[in-house]
């Protein structure tokens, strides 16, 4: 599903309340105070209560223009940061997704929730969606207790963020002939293979793969460019591929400068998602840069991205761990680049 966010306008408090009248209900705890105490309300007191002053209310729609969550947010008291300080949700993990970006857009570095320390239900949903519990208390309770703080790092947000906002200038800037990466692949498969692309971007590779007999699913994370290849006449989904499901099964993976924006130890579960995505004796063809340790860039797009670099050694370790076989890491930097490459290939056993 894909979430977009508008401000939140005076017809939608009515929509809402029902709503949020479900969640009182459910753990009235949460709220200070019982249903009872809500249900007749008038709506200037909603408004008080659920719209703090100098907040941000977005409203969350799919593309089919259905309501499916509400979130409000307010700068964070460090500079870099974002808080997001009430979410009412159906799915949660999309609307997440959405705040993230936004926040992100925002130049915001950390997006920053607050739950009650009793809400186990709550804690184990953040956490699913990237949040971490910070060391220091949270807000005090009544009771003495404190909010617990949960953070998630917008690093992957920033990067996309930096291709949404420069897809023209990437394509202007990226050579028009194919990766060495389709060679690659093509020597794995036969004609007919059908493959998941990652990160399709304009589009260049897929039409050298089609050229040569392959049927190629595309996607990418950053919906300009995935508008650019429907307008083109393309099918092209938006995936996250942190958590997004990928569909298939497929008869390969190929993943030409996409991976090496996943975080270094967020790799290895991508790739066991990727591997259940291909049938048995499916293939993987990706390429990362050769390097140590991780990076912000403005190279290409004169806007910040994050690179994760590497070694041969560990790159094989975390694919081979990650349950592919016949795992193959080389390095294949063009003569005269002023960057290296390491390029793998793999098989589902």
């Amino acid at each position: 599903m894909t979430i977009a966010l508008r401000r939140v306008t005076a017809d939608d408090w009515e929509t809402w309340r029902p709503v949020r009248l479900a969640a009182l209900a459910d753990a009235p705890e949460a709220f200070g105070s019982t249903l009872a105490d809500w249900a007749d309300a008038p709506e200037h007191r909603w408004r008080t209560r659920l719209s703090i002053p100098g907040a941000l209310d977005l409203l969350a729609h799919a593309e089919d223009e259905s309501v499916v969550g509400m979130a409000s947010g307010v700068p964070g008291e460090d500079p870099g940061t974002a808080e997001l300080i009430s979410m009412w949700v159906d799915p949660s993990a999309a609307l997440i997704r959405a705040v993230a970006t936004w926040a992100a857009s925002a130049g915001a570095d950390t997006l920053e929730l607050s739950v009650m320390p009793d809400n186990a239900t709550a804690r184990r949903t953040y956490e699913r969606c990237g949040f971490t519990a910070a060391d220091e208390p949270g807000d005090p309770l009544p009771d003495g207790r404190h909010e617990v703080v949960m953070r998630r790092d917008l690093t992957a947000e920033r990067t996309l963020n930096a291709y949404e906002r420069a897809a023209d200038r990437y394509a202007e800037r990226t050579v028009d002939h194919r990766a060495g990466l389709v060679d690659d692949l093509l020597a794995l498969v036969p004609v007919g293979a059908r493959v998941l692309e990652l990160g399709s971007g304009p589009g260049r590779d897929a039409l050298a793969l089609e050229a040569a007999g392959l049927v190629v699913d595309r996607t990418d994370g950053a919906r300009t460019f995935v508008d650019a290849l429907r307008s083109a006449g393309h099918e092209a989904r938006l995936v996250d591929v942190r958590s997004d499901a990928f569909g298939g099964p497929y008869d390969a993976v190929f993943a030409n400068a996409v991976l090496l924006h996943v975080g270094r130890t967020e790799l290895e579960s991508v790739l066991v998602r990727l591997r259940d995505a291909v049938h048995p004796g499916g293939v993987l063809a990706a390429t990362v840069k050769l390097g140590d340790g991780d990076a912000w860039s403005t190279r290409k797009l004169d806007l910040a991205r994050h690179f994760t670099y590497w070694t041969p050694g560990p790159l094989a370790e975390v694919v081979t761990g990650s349950g592919w076989t016949d795992v193959d890491v080389r390095e294949t930097t063009r003569p005269g680049a002023d960057e290296r490459w390491l390029t793998v290939t793999a098989r589902r056993p």
